[in-house]
């Protein structure tokens, strides 16, 4: 099995982050359609660069032999009375599922959450019947905090989403 790594993207990786998420589009798991990822490099690159300046927000890859393989963002919200607050999207490639990529980057997140005073909360919304995702999020301490009927429409069918949050 390949090894891989997991570290804070860099805008030097902003080309190859467009090209792995365009890999993403239309997979069933993800609220992501054909041609709706559509960022441009510079606009990729101004992303990273965000997130690194930002003191409640992180941007981690995975990487195997120099191809990105998963990523995890943390961005964190911008109004004071929300500061505390970051929400969090994860993909893994789906060559790399189940082999604990997802696990390594939600680790990495967790432990830069933890160690950081400018965040309590980290939240996200996930597919109600997306069980290996639930299983990873719960693993990590994350409690469902509501549903959402119909939230998504997606291969022709509405999709219920769960909030999730972990408190820190």
């Amino acid at each position: 099995m390949t090894a891989y790594i997991v570290r804070e993207a860099t805008p030097d990786d902003a080309e190859q982050l467009i090209a792995y998420g365009r890999t993403l589009e239309g997979d069933p798991g993800l609220a992501l359609e054909p041609g709706e990822f559509n960022y441009t490099v510079e606009q990729e690159r101004e992303i990273l660069r965000n997130h690194a300046h930002s003191d409640n927000s992180i941007f981690l890859v995975a990487e195997a032999d120099g191809d990105i393989i998963g990523c995890l963002n943390c961005t964190g919200a911008k109004r004071q009375a929300k500061r505390h607050t970051t929400a969090l999207g994860i993909s893994v490639h789906p060559q790399w599922r189940g082999r604990g990529v997802g696990s390594a980057l939600m680790a990495r997140a967790v432990e830069w959450a933890k160690s950081n005073d400018a965040v309590q909360r980290i939240q996200f919304d996930v597919y109600a019947r997306n069980e290996a995702a639930l299983g990873l999020y719960r693993k990590f301490g994350f409690e469902v905090e509501g549903r959402h009927k119909r939230a998504y429409f997606k291969g022709g069918e509405y999709i219920d989403s769960l909030s999730m949050a972990l408190l820190l």
